[in-house]
């Protein structure tokens, strides 16, 4: 392609070529324009949101651990306030029964190492002993 637009225009032969390769530019800046937007809508569609943000969050391994520790806090929170409180009817009880979860909640979050090596000491434990059982 000519560079025609820097150049000194002299006679009506240099201002068409000047003018084809303008119109050139302008076809291929829209063409890229084009590209661009497509895939500026493809990537801000629900779905693919969605896809990043997981992908994100795997990519970042302090991030994934913080989430496991809280999913797990959170989930020893709820299974205590069931076991402990039940469906309570009185008013302390139904009092009693948020402040039990959280603090449960938090403790097993905060501590969550420790609380998984136990629980991974208590599986094999359980499979050693009926492996055992079995080799006996």
């Amino acid at each position: 392609m000519l560079n025609y637009i820097n150049m000194e225009i002299k006679n009506s032969a240099d201002l068409r070529a000047a003018i084809i390769e303008l119109e050139n530019k302008k076809l291929e800046q829209k063409r890229q324009l084009a590209i661009s937007y497509q895939t500026l809508t493809e990537s801000l569609k629900p779905m693919n949101l969605i896809k990043s943000t997981f992908n994100s969050v795997k990519e970042s391994p302090g991030l994934t651990g913080s989430l496991l520790n809280a999913g797990i806090g959170l989930g020893v929170g709820v299974l205590s306030k069931k076991l402990l409180i039940g469906k309570s009817v009185g008013l302390v009880k139904r009092m009693l029964g948020p402040a039990i979860q959280m603090g449960i909640a938090s403790v097993v979050a905060n501590n969550s190492g420790s609380f998984k090596n136990v629980g991974k000491r208590l599986l094999q434990t359980l499979f050693r002993s009926k492996k055992k059982e079995q080799v006996a």
